[in-house]
């Protein structure tokens, strides 16, 4: 790789993991994650509050978790990339040793690994998701059959007829 391109891939580098300091500054800081739930709400008690309320702002604090920890992620991302810069491996795959291709390196400059090795990577993660994800394949859940007639009624079948049972039931109300 030329000199010049490295050191323009070191600038954007550098330029990224600042506004990724900033960011994780903000959602780390006094004003984010670092107060309390309760000093971020401004309540003095919840006994008042309607429960989803306290959802609510639990979901937004979870989810500053998740966003915190992505950007770590990128952060550390960004400083192996520079420390392959300054040992002289940068542009090469860290798993199989071959050169990444400049477009790549240009469009994802923290990237350590080709497209064949990264693609192997992401398949072997998507291997180890979480057990809970097991009990959503079905739609909406739980699926049944019925054992006289072998028919498949799901919590999707149990939704529409409830439908069609509160609406058949208020058209002839009116």
């Amino acid at each position: 790789m030329k000199k010049q391109h490295l050191q323009d891939l070191h600038q954007k580098l550098e330029a990224e993991k600042s506004e990724l300091l900033e960011v994780e500054a903000r959602l780390a800081g006094p004003d984010g994650l670092g107060a309390s739930m309760t000093d971020a709400t401004g309540e003095l008690s919840a006994y008042d509050n309607h429960p989803g309320d306290s959802g609510s702002e639990m979901y937004e604090r979870s989810k500053d978790l998740g966003l915190l920890e992505n950007t770590r992620q990128q952060i550390a991302e960004i400083e192996e990339a520079l420390r392959a810069i300054g040992e002289g491996n940068y542009g090469y795959c860290h798993n199989c040793g071959q050169s990444i291709p400049e477009k790549r390196l240009l469009a994802l400059p923290r990237t350590l690994l080709c497209v064949q090795c990264k693609r192997e990577q992401e398949d072997r993660d998507a291997d180890h998701r979480p057990v809970e994800e097991e009990s959503l394949a079905p739609p909406f859940g739980r699926t049944f059959t019925d054992d006289e007639d072998s028919v498949i009624f799901d919590g999707e079948d149990a939704w529409e007829a409830v439908a069609r049972y509160g609406t058949s039931s208020y058209i002839e109300k009116r």
